[in-house]
């Protein structure tokens, strides 16, 4: 059985470890026989790791960033050996973790060589594909070069944020948020970024430090910073989990505003704290927002963020019972204030961007309508019906999840081997991961896990999601090795048929 992963950050790793620690353990009965490896970027982390900025910090814990199955330790005890001296609630920088997934990468590759299992290690991007008539699959590249596999895992990465205003045009625009800052440092210099998460947090960081004497704006619907994470995990919060739970599992079908409300019900009801994902207060100081939050985790106390962590999964079930309609609902009322109050800072961060505040190198602006250049420069505008002109415009929405524009999906949509999600991605089986194609019909041995599942899942991008739909990608894929196995065997008989034609 030959396997191609298509996409090799976090996630296309993650799948290989697995694989290999399995098919690794039956010795000379494993049944597969080559493993492909496709990375467009050249294995480089993808756009979230490659950065070499140390004011780019892991979000999420040491402890929460393993990507060996069952061994949240792992990333922990690299770090020993690396020399890299942390603590399990640190937040490192990113190029640590790249550095951490490419061992994982290489380890991963030597293990299967000393078994048999050929590797190979292909930098270029898949463009198109076909199902031969025995249901193989056949990868093209850009590099015109061809190769047969038996089951495909497509887990190509993150793309930069969208250009929501059509600024791609302008020079001074900046589409990636992780892109080394070359415009000049002077005070009469006005930047502008676009979002106010934890994409813009990194860009604010990185550009502070590389350009100390411009001005920053963040722009947003709301002008707010995420909260700040808790510094421990409260001590009981599984009364809260286990009453959403009931409410989800209650219902046959989700919808917004009801999602919304429970959650901030129950938690009200079970904790005393107060989240409301509505976030209709767009006129608050970000400053004084700030202060709160960080006092409050200062003071080690419980925040909305320690007990939203710990139902990201129950919110994953509830997405999947909402129809088209109430997930677009959701998005656009609720969406920002969930990740705002989930998707926190890191302490280190909220203090660095808290002293920019305070020393006015940076600013928010809250209500964003629209973006215009103006021969080199920017016009933003605002609901109050006011506006600021900047020099550069840095996008830092958070990654795009629509695939329309890659080649590789284009060319699968066109053949009606998948449909596009209107909500990001591909649309895919929830709970085995196999692609649906126009029919709505699962496909044998094609799978999804990470970014390409956004439309199908709520959460595609975190690593210790994703790592457990990876298991179940694998577990699968060898519980079928051996219908999968002979479509290899008949396509390699085949291939020497055509050859000697």
């Amino acid at each position: 059985m030959k396997i191609s992963i298509v996409g090799c950050g976090a996630t296309g790793i993650a799948i290989l470890r697995h694989l290999a620690e399995l098919a690794c353990s039956g010795g000379d009965r494993s049944p597969v026989s080559e493993i492909r490896l496709f990375d467009k970027s050249g294995f480089d982390g993808g756009m979230a790791y490659r950065t070499q900025s140390d004011q780019h910090l892991l979000n999420m814990r040491v402890s929460t960033m393993s990507i060996r199955a069952g061994d949240s330790q792992d990333f922990l005890r690299w770090t020993s050996r690396a020399g890299v001296p942390c603590e399990a609630n640190d937040h490192l920088p990113r190029k640590v973790y790249r550095d951490y997934l490419e061992d994982v990468r290489q380890s991963a590759i030597e293990r299967c060589r000393n078994v048999g299992i050929r590797v190979s290690v292909e930098h270029a991007e898949v463009v198109a594909m076909h199902l031969t008539p025995a249901g193989d699959i056949v990868l093209e590249t850009d590099r015109h070069e061809s190769y047969v596999s038996s089951v495909m895992v497509l887990c190509t990465g993150h793309n930069v944020p969208s250009d929501n205003y059509n600024l791609a045009a302008s020079k001074n625009f900046v589409p990636d948020p992780y892109a080394d800052f070359s415009f000049a440092d002077r005070s009469d210099l006005e930047v502008g970024i676009l979002g106010s998460g934890l994409t813009a947090i990194d860009s604010v960081l990185a550009l502070a430090r590389s350009h100390p004497s411009i001005r920053i704006t963040c722009m947003s619907r709301s002008g707010l910073f995420p909260t700040v994470q808790a510094i421990s995990k409260p001590a009981a919060d599984g009364e809260f989990r286990d009453a959403l739970r009931r409410y989800v599992d209650g219902i046959g079908r989700t919808e917004a505003d009801d999602l919304a409300s429970t959650i901030s019900r129950l938690l009200y009801a079970t904790t005393g704290l107060r989240c409301n994902l509505s976030f209709s207060n767009d006129h608050a100081d970000a400053l004084a927002d700030l202060e709160h939050n960080i006092a409050q985790t200062e003071a080690r106390a419980p925040n909305v963020t320690s007990y939203l962590t710990g139902v990201v999964d129950i919110v994953c079930d509830a997405w999947s019972k909402m129809d088209h309609g109430e997930k677009s609902r959701f998005m656009t009322y609720y969406n920002s204030g969930w990740l705002r109050n989930r998707s926190a800072m890191p302490l280190a961060n909220a203090l660095k961007v808290r002293d920019l505040l305070r020393t006015g190198r940076l600013s928010t602006r809250s209500s964003l309508r629209t973006v215009t250049a103006i021969g080199s420069r920017f016009r933003a505008t605002f609901g109050t019906g006011s506006s600021c002109d900047m020099d550069h415009v840095i996008a830092a929405t958070g990654p795009s999840y629509q695939l329309d524009a890659l080649p590789l999906y284009a060319d699968m949509q066109r053949q009606g081997l998948v449909v596009l999600d209107a909500h990001g991605g591909i649309r895919c089986d929830y709970d085995d991961s196999r692609v649906l194609d126009e029919r709505g019909s699962k496909h044998s041995n094609i799978f999804a896990v990470g970014s390409p599942t956004k439309g199908t899942h709520f959460y595609a991008g975190a690593v210790d999601i994703n790592l457990r739909r990876a298991e179940s990608v694998i577990d699968t894929i060898l519980r079928n090795a051996e219908q999968l196995r002979s479509r290899s065997t008949g396509a390699e008989t085949a291939a020497k048929l055509e050859a000697v034609d």
